[in-house]
């Protein structure tokens, strides 16, 4: 688990050192100077095929050079796994798995002009070969915006820390009716006034964290000035599933602003785009659900991370001996996914805890509408 959290932490470093260099001290911020826009190089890609012999359905993203990052799903079982980007010295697109477990789970690959991704899977269990296909059978199909920027935290001193800040979203183009369209833009843009403007959506979070990065120079100790002020953040929009009826989107945000480590998690959203809005928790389950939605998330965490089913839970992973379904959860077509961010229910340490449910599990008190 360790070792997975490390890698989720540096592959977000790594996006923002890719950002622009450090500018030469008397230079001013850059943050009103650039313009983001969608390019052909950075895309969203949704590509099916199979899997050692299993069909499954991969949503990738690129977001700069070598820059991917997306989730994929064998579709018999519904539970999407996420994938990050590990550089490749070979140019090669590689997605290791985020999971509980100490697996390498590494898909090596590479796209052709004809939109097929071809490589190899290797596990410690072995290795497939797969080639995965562009389908946007009914599917939503996006465009990918991104905005990066720097600022120091002292522009007349050569020493001085700097701010980087990254961001990129993703935003529908078609695939639905133009009034699905724009729900899905509504729950992109939340409570921002950006809703016919991704270009300026997406600048929003890094201008607001290098402008909150500036107000702290007050604080700083211009004699002591060490890491702790190199701070950085990132935020994500990504798909994770994308199948009329339910298109499901990921919010991912990380943060260093001094201290030990930073701070990070995803937020979901689904949509029932046949209804035309975002869906809660309450619109899926019936009254009285959180009692056996409480035993079927235990039930989902022993065996995600092998947990005797005699031992506590709040023996060596949780704050507590039961886990209370929250509202950052989403539906597939096989069950429902609860995610709690570091510090939710358990130490930084554990990682963001993604569970979950087959429908099977909790049939008796899903409404009857998302049950396959």
């Amino acid at each position: 688990m360790i070792k997975y959290l490390w890698l989720l932490v540096s592959v977000v470093l790594l996006g923002a050192c890719q950002q622009p260099e450090k500018k030469p001290a008397a230079q001013k911020d850059s943050t009103a100077a650039v313009t983001p826009t969608a390019t052909a190089t950075n895309f969203y890609k949704q590509l099916k095929g199979s899997l050692a012999g299993q069909p499954v359905t991969m949503h990738l993203i690129r977001t700069g050079e070598l820059a991917y990052q997306g989730w994929y799903v064998y579709d018999k079982i519904g539970d999407p796994i996420q994938l990050l980007n590990e550089p490749d010295s070979a140019s090669k697109i590689t997605l290791l798995e985020y999971s509980s477990q100490d697996e390498a789970n590494t898909f090596y690959g590479q796209l052709s002009p004809d939109g097929h991704f071809t490589g190899t899977w290797k596990s410690a269990k072995g290795e497939y070969n797969f080639d995965l296909k562009e389908d946007y059978t009914q599917a939503v199909q996006f465009n990918i915006f991104t905005f990066s920027d720097t600022v120091t935290l002292f522009y007349n001193n050569p020493k001085s820390p700097m701010g980087i800040a990254s961001a990129s979203i993703v935003w529908p183009v078609s695939g639905a009716d133009e009034a699905t369209l724009n729900v899905i833009k509504q729950v992109i843009a939340a409570s921002s006034n950006n809703l016919n403007n991704p270009e300026m959506l997406v600048k929003a979070p890094v201008d607001t964290f290098l402008q909150f990065y500036k107000n702290s120079r007050d604080d700083a100790d211009t004699n002591a000035l060490g890491a702790s002020w190199d701070w950085s953040t990132q935020t994500d929009t990504r798909v994770v599933w994308n199948q009329y009826p339910l298109l499901v989107l990921e919010n991912a945000e990380y943060a260093y602003t001094g201290g030990a480590h930073g701070n990070w998690g995803s937020g979901f959203h689904v949509i029932d785009l046949s209804k035309k809005k975002e869906l809660k928790v309450t619109d899926v389950f019936k009254p009285g659900y959180k009692t056996q939605l409480s035993n079927a998330l235990a039930k989902a965490f022993r065996k995600k991370y092998n947990l005797p089913a005699n031992e506590p839970l709040d023996k060596r992973f949780l704050f507590s001996k039961t886990i209370a379904p929250n509202d950052n959860f989403f539906l597939t077509s096989k069950g429902v996914v609860f995610n709690y961010t570091p510090y939710e229910i358990a130490a930084y340490a554990v990682g963001q805890i993604t569970l979950f449910i087959p429908f099977e599990d909790v049939k008796t008190i899903v409404n009857e509408a998302y049950l396959p």
